[in-house]
């Protein structure tokens, strides 16, 4: 049966359940699952899809990958949370966080390297699990803000409706992140209970008026960086005065940075040079400079050789610049170093496309599908 961009919508952003608890003029309405496991389940299928456009998760990166997910198991224990909490890095060089629904997060290596303490990062991290602790994903699907983060991919991949395959169109792998913008109650019930959270698990609080000063300061003064952030979560007056507020419930006391939050910024910091050229190599794309953008990402890979991520996009660059079968190499690459990986399967079924394989590109897709079913 042909796979189409609405079977695996669907697949990925199933709804039911009863009202939600928050009451504003949206929220009164919305629907949120209230059994652990079907949020799990939603999370688990989205997150490959998430993950991959928003740039890809960063494998290589095994410090720091490690301490996030230090991190948010301290957070988690506190939460009393029945979900199994993950986070990875993404190849992002923007000031971002995300959460899915069942404790599936990612959080843009932008963020490490903008964040001065180690508490200002958890109250970015416990700000995300409140958002997913209390069904604020859920909501916003509901509305159709979120309406499944493999959309883009899936549409392009499976269905092409840009165009033929191999024009000079990138497909956009991490490039746009389908997330809608959180309601004012939502942010503010996030930022009381993310406070409450890192306070419990023995940070500073006074972290999260760090924080949220900075990205205020950032947003006055036009960051580009910090856009992704304050497109989902904007900075109001009401927000950091009520942050002030609740952190004010707490004693002044707390850890505030760590050896190992030292040695994250460092890991970083010494891949730096080929992250950048990562992307450098996506604003080449976008201009339609293609060759630029290929001798940029081949630097990359010749100090991150098993970054999938780069494989991925080495590949959308090839296919954008008519050199399908190189492309078809570069794709088995990047399944090769993720094999349960269905965005994998999706990017490789449209470079076979692209070369007029279409008997292996429809073997792609299948295998695509059957790892997506599998995500449960």
């Amino acid at each position: 049966m042909r796979l189409t961009a609405l079977t695996l919508i669907l697949m990925t952003t199933g709804l039911a359940g009863c009202q939600n608890p928050i009451r504003d003029p949206i929220d009164s309405v919305v629907q949120v699952v209230t059994d652990p496991r079907k949020e799990i389940q939603k999370g688990q299928r989205q997150y490959p899809f998430a993950l991959a456009q928003s740039g890809g998760d960063l494998a290589q990166f095994q410090v720091t990958t490690d301490y996030l997910n230090t991190l948010i198991q301290r957070l988690a224990v506190t939460a009393n949370s029945p979900f199994p909490w993950e986070i990875r890095l993404v190849n992002d060089g923007s000031i971002n966080a995300w959460a899915l629904p069942g404790g599936k997060m990612g959080v843009n290596y932008g963020l490490i390297n903008t964040v001065e303490t180690e508490a200002e990062l958890v109250s970015v991290l416990g700000h995300e699990m409140a958002h997913s602790l209390e069904l604020h994903g859920t909501g916003r699907e509901t509305f159709g803000a979120l309406v499944g983060l493999a959309a883009k991919i899936i549409e392009i991949g499976i269905e092409e409706p840009a165009g033929q395959a191999g024009s000079n169109k990138l497909i956009d792998l991490g490039q746009n992140i389908l997330m809608g913008q959180y309601s004012q109650s939502n942010e503010l019930e996030a930022d009381r209970v993310g406070v409450n959270l890192m306070v419990r698990a023995g940070f500073d609080p006074r972290g999260a008026i760090g924080m949220q000063q900075k990205l205020a300061k950032l947003s006055a003064g036009g960051n580009s960086v910090a856009q992704k952030l304050l497109g989902t979560h904007p900075i109001s007056r009401e927000r950091l005065n009520a942050i002030k507020l609740e952190v004010s419930k707490y004693p002044n006391k707390g850890q505030i940075t760590s050896p190992e939050f030292e040695q994250v910024k460092n890991e970083i910091k010494t891949r730096e040079t080929e992250l950048k050229l990562v992307s450098e190599a996506r604003g080449a794309g976008t201009d339609r400079n293609f060759s630029l953008a290929l001798k940029l990402t081949k630097r990359a890979l010749k100090n991150l050789p098993d970054e999938h991520s780069i494989w991925r996009l080495h590949a959308e660059l090839l296919v954008a610049s008519k050199q399908a079968n190189k492309a078809i190499q570069s794709a088995l690459k990047a399944r090769s170093l993720n094999p349960t990986d269905p965005v994998s399967e999706l990017l490789l079924s449209y470079c076979y496309s692209a070369a007029g394989d279409r008997i292996q590109a429809e073997r792609a897709k299948k295998r695509a599908r059957s790892l997506t079913l599998q995500l449960k």
